[in-house]
C-alpha cells in the first residue's frame, strides 16, 4: 500500500514538473505582438492612430493634413512581451486569401530591417498609403465578389509570420 502512495506522489510531482518545463519554454521565448495603425507623417514626426479608432480614413487624412502632417502612412508596430530578443526579417499587409504586400523600396522609417527586437522593446515601421490602396485595388480586380480586411505582419527569423489583431477594412470610398 505505501509503495501505490509513493507511486502516486511521483506521479503527481512529475507531470507537475514537466507542466512547469512546457509553461517555462512558452513563457521564455519571445512573444511578439503586433498593432496595426494609420497615420501621417509631417515636420519630422510621424503621427499614429490605432485601426479600431478610425471611423473615417478620408476624414481622419484630412484631419491630420490640415495640422501639417501631409503624408497618409499605414503604421506596423511590434511589441516584444517576452524574455529573449527575436530577428525581425520583414513587414507588411496581407488579406486572408495569402496575397501579400511587402515594401522593398519607400519605406519611411529609419529602422532597417533585418531588425533585432530585444526583449521589452517596440519597433515602428511605417509604409506610404498609397502602397496599401493600391494592393487594396489589385485585390478586389482579382477577387471582385469578396471583402479584402487588410492585416499587418512581421516575419520572424524562423519563417514564423506573426500577424496583427486588428484589421483594415477598407472600401473604396476609401482608397
Amino acid at each position: 500500500m505505501t509503495s501505490l502512495i509513493i507511486s502516486i506522489i511521483a506521479l503527481c510531482v512529475s507531470i507537475s514538473n514537466v507542466t512547469w518545463q512546457l509553461a517555462r519554454f512558452v513563457l521564455e521565448g519571445p512573444r511578439l505582438r503586433v498593432h496595426l495603425k494609420v497615420g501621417a507623417l509631417g515636420r519630422d514626426n510621424l503621427v499614429s492612430i490605432p485601426v479600431e479608432n478610425v471611423k473615417n480614413l478620408d476624414e481622419t487624412f484630412a484631419s491630420l493634413a490640415s495640422r501639417g502632417f501631409s503624408q497618409p502612412v499605414l503604421v506596423v508596430e511590434v511589441v516584444n512581451q517576452g524574455r529573449l530578443g527575436v530577428q525581425l526579417l520583414d513587414f507588411g499587409v496581407d488579406v486572408p486569401k495569402g496575397l501579400s504586400l511587402k515594401v522593398v523600396e519607400g519605406v519611411v522609417t529609419d529602422t532597417p530591417m533585418p531588425y533585432v527586437l530585444e526583449p521589452h522593446q517596440e519597433a515602428t515601421w511605417a509604409m506610404p498609403f498609397e502602397y496599401v490602396a493600391n494592393f487594396a485595388r489589385a485585390c478586389k480586380e482579382t477577387w471582385p465578389n469578396e471583402t479584402h480586411p487588410l492585416k499587418a505582419y512581421v516575419h520572424r527569423a524562423g519563417g514564423k509570420k506573426i500577424r496583427s489583431a486588428q484589421i483594415l477594412p477598407l472600401t473604396f470610398t476609401d482608397v
